[in-house]
């Protein structure tokens, strides 16, 4: 009866995996847009994803901890201020502009709906993540 030898990546291994495969998913996703095919790169994120996700399940060393969490979280809210006060700001401007070009008036609608998709999004993920604990 053979045994399965299963294999153990360090830390820093990993790290250079992630980053060889970040950039091949950029070349992908690049050329892919060049070529005008999106299949492509939904597929190879999916892909990497998948990878990624097995190989870190393989990596003996601690990877995060609580603080690098609470530092996430901080830098996670931080973002989607700094992006949503953008957002609007932006907006507007656009919104004043939109007698210039017509085209201001889709981009700054754009930019609104994401901006409220992202708060709603995160207000559902927090009170469900609220009442569950």
């Amino acid at each position: 009866m053979k045994t399965q030898k299963t294999f153990t990546l360090n830390l820093k291994q990993f790290k250079v995996v992630k980053v060889v495969i970040a950039i091949g998913l950029g070349m992908l996703i690049s050329q892919s847009i060049i070529l005008r095919n999106f299949i492509w790169p939904i597929m190879g994120v999916a892909f990497a994803t998948a990878l990624l996700l097995y190989l870190r399940k393989h990596v003996k060393e601690i990877i995060a901890d609580e603080r690098d969490y609470e530092i996430g979280g901080i830098a996670a809210r931080w973002a989607m201020q700094v992006f949503t006060w953008s957002a609007v700001i932006v907006m507007l401007i656009l919104f004043a502009l939109r007698d210039r070009n017509p085209a201001y008036e889709i981009i700054a609608s754009v930019l609104s709906y994401s901006a409220c998709f992202l708060m709603i999004t995160y207000s559902v993920i927090f009170y469900y993540h609220q009442k569950k604990r």
